[in-house]
């Protein structure tokens, strides 16, 4: 297949669309690709498919550069490699250059300025703060509760028990294992939203999750 998901195309076909005539040259992202279809693609924002012959990749555009993140690398074909290091400036080791300036590139320095290669940085999460699910309160409260039962203990649950607009009221129930299968702890109920609020409704929580 010539194009994927995620691919913006240009149209270099004048064709009919849902909303009307699709103009050629204009610009849109394919959204779904059937492989065993005459007519395999289908854009955002139309619900029709189209064929192969119809589009084009579309080129990477001025626009594109200003909106690309920082850490987005040129590569040009003499060598230099900058890096965007700000809204305005992309730097490397021994130059720099405004944004405003790489659209002139090529006329200034010829065959030189021209960018062979665009790289956008690949971003990996290495750290991601979470916060903590009760506070020190709630956690005082029920490490007493489960100390006499901590290994048995299953998972921790918040449920709504009444769920009137004006005064829904919710309980946590501690599921534990025992010699006849399971038990349940049913602490006191509470209006909701003034206790344990950072914990979803019907979600069964490990100790681990809730740091007890």
């Amino acid at each position: 297949m010539k194009f994927k998901v995620g691919d913006k195309v240009k149209f270099v076909k004048s064709t009919w669309s849902h909303s009307g005539r699709v103009k050629v040259g204009e610009i849109y992202e394919i959204n779904n690709v059937d492989k065993d279809s005459k007519i395999p693609y289908q854009t955002k924002t139309n619900f029709e498919w189209f064929k192969e012959e119809e589009l084009a990749l579309a080129e990477y555009t001025y626009e594109d550069l200003k909106k690309s993140p920082l850490g987005t690398k040129l590569i040009f074909k003499d060598g230099v490699e900058l890096v965007r290091e700000s809204k305005n400036w992309f730097c490397g080791a021994y130059f720099k250059r405004e944004i405003v300036d790489l659209i002139r590139l090529k006329d200034n320095y010829g065959d030189l300025g021209k960018i062979l290669k665009i790289e956008e940085p690949t971003y990996q999460t290495v750290y991601e703060y979470k916060p903590e699910i009760l506070d020190e309160v709630e956690k005082r409260y029920l490490r007493g509760v489960i100390r006499p039962y901590k290994n048995d203990v299953i998972y921790i649950t918040k449920f709504i028990i009444s769920d009137s607009e004006q005064d829904a009221i919710a309980k946590i129930t501690i599921k534990m294992r025992n010699l006849d299968g399971y038990w349940y702890i049913g602490l006191p109920p509470f209006k909701k939203d003034t206790m344990y609020k950072n914990m979803k409704d019907d979600k069964e929580y490990t100790l681990e999750e809730l740091g007890l």
